[in-house]
């Protein structure tokens, strides 16, 4: 029997997430593409112009969803040493605002846990 993800990355819930991001692909395209074609114009064709964008913007996303699927794995030991409880799970810092925020954010909640703990085991009884 296959293992359950129980995070998977392609999730019918996040299509409108993917659908906002194409979106937004595009759209930065169509600008870059006319901000090329008016910078360069005649020496290029709007069609040119529009395809060195859409490809060379899509390059840069796929250049930040690899440099953060590699920075996950290289906090993955951390986030599991966090989750067993771990008081300094040596979390690795990373280049990428978003990752630093969430890393930040589970120390927090595993230090809250911790002192949560602390205090129902100190309480008076």
């Amino acid at each position: 029997m296959a293992e359950q993800v129980r995070y998977p990355l392609w999730r019918k819930e996040n299509i409108p997430a993917y659908v906002t991001i194409m979106a937004v692909w595009i759209v930065f395209s169509l600008v870059s593409a006319a901000v090329l074609s008016l910078m360069l114009a005649p020496a290029i064709s709007w069609p040119v112009a529009l395809g060195w964008a859409l490809l060379t913007a899509m390059g840069g996303m796929a250049i930040m969803f690899g440099a953060s699927a590699l920075n996950l794995l290289k906090l993955r030991p951390g986030f599991e040493r966090l989750s067993k409880g771990d008081p300094d799970p040596a979390i690795p810092g990373v280049w990428c605002p978003v990752l630093t925020m969430a890393t930040k954010a589970a120390v927090e909640l595993q230090q809250s846990l911790h002192g949560q703990h602390a205090a129902r085991d100190t309480a008076p009884r």
